[in-house]
């Protein structure tokens, strides 16, 4: 978990490798996959993925977390 301000924002680490990292981000009403996608397994770096606030395993502050 990474945190931010009252955030606790759930950062996922997919798959360890060398080289350049990936950070996959999901779509609006989505979450962070839970394996590699099939489009970035010829990647060779570490992959990881980042649930935004309220969405997976992130959480969401008192009172909303957009506006």
């Amino acid at each position: 978990m990474l945190t931010h301000n009252r955030v606790q924002l759930a950062l996922h680490h997919l798959r360890e490798g060398e080289g350049r990292p990936l950070l996959l981000l999901h779509g609006l009403g989505d979450r962070s996959p839970a394996t590699v996608p099939d489009w970035a397994s010829a990647w060779t770096g570490p992959v990881h993925a980042l649930d935004v606030t309220g969405h997976g395993m992130s959480t969401v502050p008192a009172g909303g977390g957009y506006s």
